[in-house]
C-alpha cells in the first residue's frame, strides 16, 4: 500500500507542477518563511504558487478566487482565504494525507502576488500598484510619481516651459509649412511659375523666417512647376483631340455633300433607265442593278450621317472634359487654398494658447518665490476589515496591507493659497 502511493506521488509529481516560495512542508511540518508574512491571512486576488519537491516539473501559479479558494491538483477547489501560509500549507498536506493520494507530501506553497493597493487623491498618477511586504504610506504614494499640488513644483514649470517652448518652434515650422503652401498655390491661380514674396500670407509673415522661407520654397517651387507642366500637358492633348475631331467633322460633311451629289445622279439615271425600260431598250436585269446602286449609295449616306452623330458626341465629350480640367483645376486649387488659410488660423491660435502657458507658469513661479508656498498634505488608508470598510488617519511612515487605498489630499487652507496664486498670474496675462 504504501509503495503504491509513493509511486503514485512520484507520477503525479511529473505531471502536476506549481512554482512556490519561502514555505515548505513535509513530515516535520518545516518552515522556512519570513516571520513578517506569517501573521499574513490570505484573501481573494492573492497570487500563491504550489509545487511538488520531489519532482524535475515546474511549480504552478494560483489566484485565490473570489469564493476563497485555489484549485489544487487531484483535490479541486480548496479553501485558503483566511489562513495564514503556514495555516494553508498544513491544511492542504492533511487533505492530501486523508484522501490517500500521499504519505508524506513534500510541499512548496508560498504567496507570489499581494492584491495590489490603490493610491488616489492629490498624486501625479493615480491608480493601482503591486504590494510589496512592509510597504509603508510614503513608498505608495512614491510608485504614484508623488504628491501633486495641482500647479506643480518649479521644477515641473521649467520642464514644462521647455516643452512649451518647443511646441512653439515646431509650430512655427507647421505656420511656415501651410504659408509656403498657400502661396504656391495662389501663384498657381494667378498663372505665375514662381512663389514671390507678397504671396505668402500676411498673417503668417512674421513666422515665416528667411531660414524658413529657404527650406521650405524650393520644394514648393517644384510642385508649382511640375503641376504646371502636368496641366498644360492634359490641356493641350484635349486641345489637340478637339481640333483633330472637328476636322474629321468636316471631312464627314464634305463626304455628305459628296454622297448627295452622287445619290441625286443615281437617282437621274434611275429615270432615264426606267424609261428606256419601257422602250424595251433596258433589260429588267440592266433596271434592277441601277436601282441597287442607288439604295446603296442612299444607304451610305445614312452610315455618314450616324458617323458624324457619334463624332459630334465624342467632339461634345472632348470639349467638356477640357472645360472640367481648367474648373476642376481651379475648384482643387482654391480648396487646398483655403485649407491652408485654415490650418494657419489653428495653429497661431494654439500658439497664441502655448505663449500664455510659458507667461502663466513663468508667474507662478516668481509669485512662488515672493510668497510662502508651503503645501500640507495629509493621508488616510482605506482598508477592509471583518467585511466592513474602514478609513482612517495615518502618518506617512505607518505601514499599509494588500488591497488597501491609499487617499492623498491637500490641506484647505495650502490649496486655497496654491488656487489666489494662479489666479492672480491668470490676472496679469495679456
Amino acid at each position: 500500500m504504501i509503495g503504491r502511493a509513493k509511486r503514485n506521488a512520484l507520477f503525479l509529481g511529473q505531471v502536476l507542477a506549481l512554482a512556490g516560495w519561502a514555505v515548505f512542508g513535509s513530515g516535520s511540518g518545516a518552515n522556512a518563511r519570513a516571520p513578517a508574512a506569517d501573521a499574513y491571512q490570505l484573501t481573494v486576488g492573492d497570487v500563491v504558487s504550489f509545487d511538488f519537491l520531489d519532482d524535475t516539473l515546474p511549480s504552478e501559479q494560483l489566484t485565490v478566487s473570489s469564493d476563497g479558494q485555489v484549485n489544487l491538483p487531484l483535490i479541486g477547489g480548496f479553501k485558503v482565504e483566511g489562513l495564514t501560509v503556514s495555516e494553508a500549507l498544513g491544511a492542504i498536506r492533511r487533505a492530501f494525507v486523508e484522501r490517500r493520494f500521499f504519505i508524506d507530501p513534500q510541499i512548496s506553497f508560498a504567496i507570489v502576488n499581494f492584491r495590489p493597493i490603490y493610491v488616489l487623491g492629490d498624486v501625479r498618477s493615480p491608480g493601482s500598484y503591486p504590494f510589496q511586504p512592509t510597504m509603508n504610506v510614503e513608498q505608495a504614494v512614491a510608485l504614484a510619481g508623488g504628491q501633486s499640488t495641482g500647479t506643480g513644483t518649479n521644477e515641473d514649470r521649467i520642464v514644462m516651459q521647455t516643452r512649451l517652448r518647443g511646441d512653439i518652434d515646431e509650430s512655427s515650422v507647421e505656420i511656415a509649412r501651410a504659408a509656403i503652401a498657400a502661396a504656391r498655390v495662389r501663384a498657381q491661380l494667378d498663372g505665375r511659375l514662381e512663389i514671390a514674396a507678397d504671396d505668402i500670407p500676411e498673417k503668417a509673415r512674421p513666422i515665416v523666417t528667411d531660414a524658413l522661407r529657404a527650406t521650405l520654397i524650393p520644394t514648393e517651387q517644384k510642385i508649382l512647376e511640375v503641376e504646371a507642366r502636368g496641366y498644360k500637358t492634359r490641356f493641350g492633348q484635349l486641345t489637340a483631340a478637339v481640333t483633330e475631331v472637328n476636322g474629321a467633322l468636316e471631312n464627314l460633311a464634305q463626304l455628305v455633300e459628296n454622297k448627295k451629289v452622287a445619290i441625286a445622279s443615281a437617282r437621274e439615271d434611275l429615270e432615264r433607265s426606267r424609261a428606256l425600260y419601257k422602250r424595251g431598250i433596258k433589260t429588267i436585269t440592266e433596271l434592277s442593278g441601277i436601282e441597287r446602286e442607288t439604295t446603296a449609295q442612299e444607304s451610305q449616306l445614312l452610315e455618314i450621317y450616324n458617323q458624324m452623330s457619334s463624332t459630334r458626341r465624342e467632339l461634345g465629350d472632348l470639349q467638356r472634359d477640357l472645360s472640367d480640367t481648367t474648373d476642376t483645376r481651379t475648384k482643387t486649387a482654391l480648396s487646398e487654398l483655403q485649407g491652408h488659410y485654415a490650418d494657419i488660423e489653428r495653429l497661431l491660435a494654439l500658439r497664441d494658447a502655448t505663449e500664455k502657458q510659458i507667461v502663466l507658469l513663468s508667474s507662478l513661479s516668481a509669485e512662488e518665490a515672493s510668497q510662502d508656498s508651503t503645501i500640507v498634505f495629509s493621508y488616510r488608508v482605506r482598508s477592509k476589515v471583518d467585511g466592513r470598510t474602514v478609513t482612517h488617519d495615518v502618518d506617512i511612515f505607518d505601514d499599509i496591507a494588500p488591497g488597501d487605498t491609499v487617499l492623498v489630499s491637500i490641506d484647505p487652507a495650502s490649496r486655497a493659497r496654491g488656487a489666489t496664486l494662479a489666479s492672480a498670474a491668470v490676472g496679469r496675462l495679456p
